[in-house]
């Protein structure tokens, strides 16, 4: 028995239909791959530069302290920077204060209004019960 022209033909179509879909498939995946490479080495090179920025950070802080400890002197080029810092921590504990005495005072505002506010006792309007 012959096999259906038509049958064939769609048989024929489906089939490329298919491999069209998986190569679609392969592509899209190589893609993703591709792309999560990507961010794992993004993502490595965020993390690099944070711990560098950071060991930064120590550097500068363990520097500072010993320069403030009188255990290192800088060169004169150096000056500059350290007045920037002296200037930064000031300012910073200057902040700190006002934002103490901020505080203070509204603990203090707080306390008379609670001596101001004791409850008074209340008039009785109408005795009796209620009516339904």
């Amino acid at each position: 028995m012959a096999a259906d022209p038509k049958q064939t033909e769609v048989m024929r179509q489906i089939n490329e239909a298919f491999q069209a879909a998986e190569a679609k498939l392969a592509k899209l995946r190589e893609a993703v791959e591709r792309n999560t490479e990507l961010a794992r080495a993004n993502g490595k090179a965020a993390f690099l530069k944070d711990k560098k920025e950071q060991t930064h950070r120590e550097l500068g802080e363990a520097v500072w302290q010993a320069v403030q400890a009188g255990r290192l002197e800088l060169p004169a080029n150096f000056a500059r920077l350290l007045q920037n810092i002296a200037a930064a921590e000031k300012a910073a504990a200057d902040h700190a204060a006002s934002l103490t005495d901020l505080l203070r005072e509204g603990e203090e505002v707080a306390d008379r209004l609670k001596v101001k506010t004791v409850a008074k006792p209340q008039k009785v309007v109408a005795s009796g019960t209620k009516k339904p």
